[in-house]
């Protein structure tokens, strides 16, 4: 099964460097899920949830971004750190077992349809870009109260 996964990665990304497919091929167990095994990803380690959403991996993205928030929540700038750790050293798992899921939607791994997984393996900037509007939506009061002087909290309204 195995084998069946890595032949499918390869078909799937012609452009897919030695480098990574070697990682794939270390870190997949027999089943073709990924085993949890740190191995560094630059794109991911920058780029954190992002880099995921670029790659389709939206379930993971959410998932990295929900784990950083609940980190944020008690350390501030342990958020980009534990948002760039996640990304960094466990990408190739994430998109492993994305792939592996991909394989499952896209008719198994027997008889796989090669347009869907092909489909679903491009990229998509528009996921990003609608991401960074939504976090510029959300920031937008903190940003206009630094540029005009505003303060959000006030005396009268702690909160």
């Amino acid at each position: 099964m195995k084998e069946r996964y890595l032949k499918l990665l390869k078909e799937i990304y012609p452009n897919l460097s030695e480098r990574d497919e070697k990682i794939f091929e270390e870190i997949m167990n027999d089943e073709g899920l990924g085993k949890c095994k740190p191995k560094f990803n630059l794109w991911g380690f920058l780029f954190g949830w992002f880099y995921l959403l670029y790659r389709h991996a939206y379930v993971e993205a959410v998932a990295v971004l929900i784990v950083s928030l609940m980190v944020g929540y008690f350390y501030l700038p342990g958020m980009v750190v534990v948002n760039s750790l996640i990304g960094g050293f466990c990408y190739y798992f994430l998109y492993l077992n994305k792939f592996s899921m991909d394989v499952d939607r896209c008719g198994g791994i027997s008889y796989p349809d090669m347009e869907c997984l092909r489909k679903k393996a491009k990229t998509s900037k528009w996921a990003v870009i609608i991401a960074i509007i939504m976090i510029l939506v959300l920031i937008w009061p903190v940003v206009y109260a630094i540029i005009t002087g505003h303060q959000l909290r006030t005396p009268d309204n702690p909160y």
